[in-house]
Order: C-alpha cells, then structure tokens, then sequence
C-alpha cells in the first residue's frame, strides 16, 4: 500500500485537518473517483469536473464530517450527488441537433440518438489505480462499466 493510501486510511482529526494532511487524504481517493464518476456520466471531461467539484464540496463541508462513517464513503456520497446534480443539469444543456452529414431544409429527421452514443473514451491511467499487468489489475479493467 503506498503511503498515500496508507494515510487515508487513518482516522481524520481536527488536527490533521488543520495541518493540511486533509488535501492529501482527499488526493489519495482522486483517482478511484475519477473512475466512479466516470461509469455514471459516460464521459471522461465530465467525471474530472465531477471530481474536482467533490474535492471542493468535501472540503468546504469538512466541519459537517463527524466520523460515523469513513472518509472514502463520504466522499463517494458526496461525489454521488454531484453527479446526480450533472445528470440533472443535462436537460438544459444544449446538445447537437444531429450526428449525421448535413442536409437541405426538406428533409425528414430520423428517430433521437439513444443516450449510449455520447458515451466517451476513458484512459486507464485517469480512472484505475496503481496500473500493472497483475491479474488484479485485469480484473479492475473488467469491472470498469457504466452505471
């Protein structure tokens, strides 16, 4: 476990909060997030800006942690509903018309594209941990499906 991880997973205090150790326990979970948010939204930019706007909302509101539950799960919570609020927000975003070539003023639209086709690619890298070629890590690439 690397030492980033390992400070993680230590019980977060007031004072290792107030000694900056929280931005590292906030960066140590990054990645994993980046890779949830991504299996929700469908898209790679999306799913970064997701993460970052969890990152700020879960510092902001680290007087509000009580310590009930664990760090990692409140910040997947936190990093669910900015993601909800993303899904939300996409109804009143605009969209292209069309994915297809352009044509004249006379002609009939076909049926809507599903939601699938603006599925992106997702770097490895951006959304899996610690990349090698273990069987573990294969198992990772495996599991990695949207919501």
């Amino acid at each position: 476990m690397s030492d980033l991880a390992a400070r993680a997973q230590q019980p977060l205090s007031a004072d290792s909060a107030a000694a900056g150790d929280l931005e590292h326990r906030l960066e140590a979970y990054r990645t994993e997030l980046t890779g949830y948010c991504y299996r929700m939204l469908g898209s790679a930019f999306e799913a970064e800006d997701a993460v970052q706007e969890a990152m700020v909302r879960a510092w902001r509101s680290i007087d509000r942690f009580e310590g009930r539950s664990s760090l990692r799960s409140w910040l997947y919570r936190i990093a669910t509903n900015t993601c909800l609020d993303i899904l939300n927000g996409r109804s009143r975003r605009a969209r292209p018309v069309d994915m297809g070539p352009a044509q004249g003023t006379d002609a009939v639209l076909g049926p809507a594209y599903a939601d699938s086709a603006w599925v992106e690619p997702f770097p490895d890298h951006r959304g899996l941990p610690g990349l090698d070629e273990s069987a573990e890590q294969a198992a990772r690439r495996e599991t990695v499906r949207l919501a």
